[in-house]
């Protein structure tokens, strides 16, 4: 009786435990805290019915014990209080909790001010504050501005929109770091993206393992900036059109990232095969293949395979993490529909971690 009575109790704690960690409502966004309560405690009712299950059985062992030794031979007997060893505790809910008012809804756009500067921001519609969501960073192009960027790229209405936090960081002088055109000072870029990522925590229950980057032109260089040198932070980068000069690839952190480049082969502007502009060189689409290869520790040779009738998917094979390069057959310096940039740099992105 006492077994079933044992059972029963953990049975209705760890019911208890699902439930508090399945009763979100659909409309949910700053119950994280309220979620939180509920699962400690349905954790503590968890972990009180364990010890109370240790005492019972411990008091049902001594008292067979007694009988037992009532029947035994004197100077025999069996011992006390064996002891069971306790079941480990439940551990408790999981410690992010909003530090703000979320100020974007999901399903919205908006503007948040932080980390000293602002950034744009999009919310998946079904997002949710008890699921770790991943992050996109989108970095616009030398002389563009972050609304114009957020709109053209498309990425809110791709699968990186249904699936992701979009974040879009306002540049300085319309440029970003590693670029001649850059107007902030080495490292400046870096901390405030750093400061951002931390900001947008306060807000959302991001996925730190899943923060990826991707950009158009010199924001794309910033894209290559972040998987080198904040390889700790992004798990993998996509360049679109990418202005890749070489100080975008020197000094990196010996982290391996997830690197994909999306360029046409007839680009004028960052030709896909290297130039010299504004007095620096701009890195060929092969040598930052060639340099991820090493630092992702790939076999060695590649796979080929068509994307849409004008494109072809180049992928390095057996890498820690992803290496491709799509080229797009005669085209320019472009952000693409066909193929969707947004769609292939999601599809690609979405499939590495930290």
């Amino acid at each position: 009786m006492t077994e079933v009575k044992i059972v029963k109790t953990l049975a209705g704690g760890l019911g208890a435990l699902l439930l508090a960690t399945q009763a979100t409502p659909a409309a949910a966004q700053d119950l994280s805290s309220t979620i939180d309560g509920h699962v400690n405690a349905a954790v503590e009712n968890v972990n009180n019915a364990v010890a109370d299950a240790t005492r019972n059985a411990n008091a049902e062992w001594n008292k067979f014990v007694r009988m037992a030794n009532e029947s035994l031979p004197p100077g025999s007997s069996l011992p006390h209080n064996p002891a069971p060893v306790p079941a480990p505790k439940v551990p408790g809910a999981r410690g992010w909790a909003p530090q703000a008012k979320a100020p974007v809804a999901p399903g919205r756009n908006g503007e948040i001010v932080g980390a000293g500067r602002s950034y744009l921001v999009w919310v998946p519609a079904n997002y949710n504050p008890a699921r770790p969501t991943p992050v996109m960073v989108g970095y616009s192009a030398y002389q563009d501005s972050t609304e114009n960027f957020r709109n053209y790229s498309r990425l809110r209405e791709s699968a990186v929109g249904q699936n992701a936090i979009i974040v879009y960081p306002r540049a300085i002088g319309a440029s970003w770091e590693g670029s001649p055109t850059a107007v902030t000072r080495p490292g400046q870029d870096i901390r405030f993206v750093r400061a951002m990522i931390d900001d947008v925590q306060r807000y959302y229950n991001i996925d730190r393992r899943r923060i990826y980057a991707t950009g158009m032109s010199t924001g794309g260089g910033m894209a290559a900036v972040s998987a080198c040198h904040m390889a700790d932070l992004f798990a993998g980068v996509a360049g679109v059109s990418g202005a890749y000069y070489a100080p975008v690839n020197r000094g990196c952190q010996p982290i391996p990232v997830a690197f994909l480049a999306v360029h046409g082969t007839g680009d004028t502007l960052t030709p896909y095969h290297g130039t010299i502009r504004r007095g620096e060189r701009v890195l060929p689409v092969p040598a930052m293949f060639a340099s991820y290869e090493r630092r992702n520790r790939c076999a060695g040779g590649v796979d080929r395979a068509s994307v849409g009738p004008n494109a072809t998917r180049v992928s390095a094979r057996g890498c820690a993490k992803g290496v491709q390069v799509i080229q797009v057959h005669g085209s320019n310096h472009y952000w693409w529909y066909s193929p969707s940039a947004a769609d292939e740099l999601w599809w690609f992105l979405s499939r590495h971690a930290k």
